[in-house]
């Protein structure tokens, strides 16, 4: 008669063991491409910030802000002068066109947006996180007013923050019209970032986190209260899915 083999329990529980090293190295290999994306986050924001204090130091004047960009020779459009880095479509992105002209910040930017929308590596940077996440800045000031756009009615910010110059990550809407971008990071990501850099809390410090648009809702939101001008945010710890962005303080 002929013998027949086949695998012995050890056999397959090796086998299975294998399998299970291999499944876990994939899954931590992929949290850690992920963590040393958010990484990026902070190391960006530093490179723009010191990008922005070596053209103040040149031009006496912030970026995308300055009124001598033409006579310099460092962009085709000129800010106004007034220290905030305002209206989504011109100032915005006038402070990349200026920052890459005066070669103090890598790429370059055209400071023009067209059929009224921005456009990654045209006008706006791409963040190395990826996923058509942006770098765009903005002005926040309390009350009304396309000033303070991050995305209307957004979070405690208005009023609990004002004048204020700041530098958002968010993924670029498709056809956006204004530093409106979507939500890319969980609540423990932009958290994270907060401890780390600053206070822990999304509406006070030089870190802050807002929600997509004025929500309160479960399932939409990054902090727990959306309120403008309430004050006392807190981080949802509550919400599994991507929904922040961050803003960092630029100062004026």
């Amino acid at each position: 008669m002929k013998n027949e083999t086949g695998f012995t329990l050890v056999e397959l529980s090796i086998v299975i063991v294998i399998i299970g090293l291999i499944v876990a190295g994939v899954v931590g290999g992929q949290a850690l491409v992920r963590q040393a994306k958010i990484r990026s986050i902070i190391t960006e924001q530093n490179e723009v910030k010191l990008s922005m204090n070596a053209f103040r130091l040149e031009y006496n004047s912030l970026p995308g802000d300055t009124t001598d960009a033409v006579a310099y020779g460092i962009g085709n459009n000129d800010g106004n002068g007034d220290k905030r880095i305002h209206n989504a479509l011109t100032e915005n992105l006038y402070f990349w066109e200026h920052l890459t002209g005066a070669k103090l910040y890598p790429g370059s930017y055209d400071g023009v947006q067209t059929n009224n929308t921005m456009t990654l590596h045209r006008n706006l940077p791409a963040s190395s996180f990826g996923n058509s996440v942006a770098l765009h800045t903005a002005h926040i000031r309390a009350g009304s007013g396309a000033n303070n756009r991050i995305h209307a009615g957004n979070l405690s910010l208005f009023g609990m923050i004002d004048d204020v110059n700041v530098l958002a990550f968010a993924k670029l809407d498709s056809g956006a019209t204004g530093p409106a971008g979507q939500p890319f990071l969980k609540v423990s990501e932009a958290h994270g970032i907060d401890n780390k850099m600053d206070d822990g809390t999304p509406d006070s410090g030089i870190v802050y986190s807002v929600n997509r648009t004025n929500t309160n809702a479960d399932g939409n939101r990054c902090v727990d209260n959306s309120m403008q001008g309430t004050g006392g945010a807190n981080y949802d710890f509550n919400e599994t899915g991507e929904t922040c962005r961050v803003l960092f303080n630029i100062g004026k």
